[in-house]
């Protein structure tokens, strides 16, 4: 690995909150993540007096790499997005096929289409927006806040109405074309490299986004992943992708409902067609050929669990990057990213 080569780590919210109940942390799953990036990091990014502590990578050889870490909202913001009704960014713009994206839940709250009920619906999205975005940076500012605790140079970088034109699905247009859609993404992408150029590892979240100019919605962490790993701007450093989950990997149907599942320890993807099959040389002879690839099993989960993060890693893939999927606070997610 150069020094120029980055790791892009993707820990859910489900890992780092408690999903169930509102605004509420998992302290020891983000102490040991600020933990584990504080002495997996390249030493730049250390305090000056931790520098000393990274002396290992002197003579064993090996040269520590770069992160991005984008996390998920979890407890803080998926609850406000269910209140309001906010859809996934990607999943309304792949629903409409490119057409208008418009909500239908803040829709229902004001259905005339007179000049003071538009207005009316237009302030109900930027409410949902301003009060989903106000948690999850409180999220955020607690894994910045971990994170400098362990003596790692981290900061925020927030991607929601911060970027001209950026848009909930990722990309600054909805047009089929896709034209000009890589504009927002790009300046997402300038702003990190500046920060890994100076020695800050930059910490993005989740987000709630305008969807149109009078809508809202969520730019999911997972759909930022696909993001980053595709634009011209950083796709060449990009090295390995790592989504860090609250389960141990994909099964074969999610085993917080199917105490059957089974764990599939490799997959394939047809990098032509982004096809998901099983790796037919995976070691355990009972695992079945097929998956049930749905959503997240969360009540709260506005941003479509596993499925989105099965798609985010296809497209890292087809980009000609490494995925790897563990499990948080387990010795997998360790050695992968060590």
């Amino acid at each position: 690995m150069t020094q120029d080569e980055v790791i892009i780590i993707k820990i859910g919210g489900s890992s780092i909150t408690n999903k169930a109940t509102e605004e509420t942390l998992n302290q020891d799953a983000i102490d040991w993540f600020a933990k584990l990036i504080s002495a997996s990091v390249h030493k730049s990014f250390l305090f000056s007096d931790k520098e000393e502590q990274q002396e290992k990578e002197d003579y064993d050889g090996k040269k520590k790499p770069k992160f991005v870490v984008v996390h998920g909202a979890g407890s803080f913001g998926h609850h406000s997005a269910k209140r309001y009704g906010l859809q996934c960014g990607k999943a309304a713009l792949l629903k409409s096929n490119g057409g208008s994206l418009s909500p239908t839940a803040a829709d229902e709250t004001c259905s005339s289409s007179s000049s003071s009920s538009v207005q009316k619906r237009k302030r109900f999205q930027m409410e949902a927006l301003s009060k989903t975005r106000h948690s999850v940076q409180k999220l955020n500012a607690a894994m910045v806040g971990t994170l400098l605790d362990h003596g790692v140079n981290a900061c925020n970088i927030s991607p929601g109405v911060s970027l001209p034109g950026m848009r909930a699905y990722g990309s600054s247009t909805n047009n089929k074309t896709n034209q000009g859609s890589d504009a927002a993404m790009d300046l997402l992408c300038e702003s990190i490299n500046q920060a890994l150029d100076a020695g800050l590892l930059p910490v993005i979240h989740g987000d709630a986004c305008l969807l149109d100019d009078n809508h809202a919605g969520i730019l999911g962490g997972d759909t930022l992943v696909e993001g980053l790993v595709s634009s011209e701007k950083m796709k060449d450093n990009v090295h390995k992708v790592i989504f860090i989950s609250d389960i141990a990997g994909v099964f074969t149907s999610d085993p917080k409902i199917n105490k059957d599942a089974r764990l599939i320890r490799s997959l394939k993807v047809d990098v032509t067609t982004g096809e998901v099959t099983i790796d037919n040389n995976d070691d355990d002879d009972n695992v079945a050929n097929e998956m049930d690839v749905s959503g997240s099993s969360h009540a709260h989960d506005v941003t479509g669990g596993l499925k989105a993060k099965l798609c985010s890693a296809v497209t890292a893939v087809q980009c000609g990057k490494e995925v790897v999927i563990a499990k948080c606070c387990s010795t997998s997610a360790e050695k992968y990213i060590q």
